[in-house]
């Protein structure tokens, strides 16, 4: 397959820029996601790889080819796109084959390959269908197909499951993934979609305002998130966020108490903020336990269950709205008082001046 390297990659129209210089190794065999809210920059980063985009300045490199000014056709690079873009008056099989046709293969090797694929995403029953025939679901996988009859040193998808209902987006998900793990196939994948980002990418690629905010495996993305925008964009719902004061080894939350600070957190915070500073306390949902004995303290401000949970919305201090996974079987009354605690290895902490996170000298 294909390792994709961005070296200082930009793009400009005009004077704004649309993706800041960036750098980026995309490994052989490795799916990558680019994950961001619309107008991050992701959609252009994958055009410029595929060379439907010219870059402003920068290298890109394919298996240490350069190919920053090859036309898209001589890249060896598979574009699968969010509408599908097949051919309305051509069938099922027409529209497969088509790409090795362009090619000049021969008629043996082209119905080969697309018995092939056909078998691979079980759609040898609608080959002689047109599109306008075709589910959303069995569309794209006519255009997964088209993408991967050509075998191709890598694949771009730019939002492929985004028209699709949210079954079929499912199921989808699970076949790419699948697709993916069974061809070892180099995978550059565009979504705005946290959760499917979290559920199909090796790593992930989170861009805001053109920039990239922090690159990481699902796992580190999600626990040490690197900024304040990682960490309220990543999880549904985000990170909780609370501004506390720094001092003697404490967060202290005005009128709803103090948080004390685990100690591999002591001297990076007191490196920060010396002994009395501003300072951002993190935690996911799951990293709270309501607990009669807890330190801090709280009003239930709304309440849903969540079949195998019951998320609570506790207002928190100064009418902040912290959310806290509870038991199934908990019962909490809107306008009920509460105590909570943290787990110390799921706390984190951020600078509200740069709004970076702080790292501690150990891992808990």
């Amino acid at each position: 397959m294909a390792e994709i390297q961005l070296l200082q990659v930009e793009k400009k129209f005009g004077e704004v820029h649309a993706v800041k210089p960036m750098d980026l190794t995309v490994h052989d065999g490795e799916f990558v996601v680019l994950l961001g809210p619309s107008g991050c920059g992701k959609t252009t980063t994958l055009r410029m790889i595929s060379g439907l985009e010219t870059t402003t300045s920068g290298t890109i490199l394919l298996n240490g080819r350069d190919v920053t000014w090859a036309h898209p056709s001589e890249r060896d690079i598979a574009f699968v796109f969010q509408f599908f873009a097949l051919y309305s008056h051509m069938t099922a099989r027409q529209n497969i084959a088509f790409p090795l046709q362009a090619q000049g293969e021969s008629k043996e090797t082209v119905n080969q390959r697309v018995a092939e694929v056909s078998r691979l995403l079980q759609i040898e029953h609608i080959l002689d269908a047109r599109p306008g025939a075709l589910s959303g679901g069995d569309q794209q996988r006519v255009a997964l197909a088209r993408a991967l009859v050509r075998r191709p040193a890598a694949f771009l998808m730019d939002e492929p499951l985004g028209a699709l209902d949210a079954d079929f987006r499912e199921t989808m998900r699970a076949e790419i993934k699948r697709l993916h793990i069974d061809n070892q196939a180099t995978t550059v994948y565009v979504t705005h979609d946290q959760i499917e980002a979290m559920a199909m990418g090796d790593r992930i690629v989170v861009m805001s305002a053109a920039a990239v905010q922090q690159v990481g495996t699902p796992t580190e993305i999600y626990h040490d998130p690197a900024s304040l925008f990682v960490a309220r964009f990543i999880g549904s719902p985000g990170m909780n966020l609370v501004t506390g004061r720094y001092h003697g080894g404490q967060v202290h939350l005005p009128d709803c108490g103090a948080y004390t600070v685990p100690p591999q957190w002591i001297a990076p915070l007191n490196t920060a903020f010396g002994d009395d500073g501003d300072v951002i306390l993190g935690f996911r949902p799951e990293a709270a336990q309501v607990t009669p004995q807890g330190a801090l303290s709280a009003t239930v401000y709304a309440s849903d269950l969540h079949g195998s949970y019951t998320m609570l919305h506790l207002e928190l201090c100064d009418q902040t709205i912290v959310h806290v996974r509870s038991s199934r079987q908990s019962s909490h009354p809107i306008g009920t008082a509460v105590q909570f605690d943290l787990d110390p290895a799921m706390v984190r902490f951020f600078d509200p001046a740069t709004e970076a996170a702080i790292v501690p000298e150990v891992r808990a």
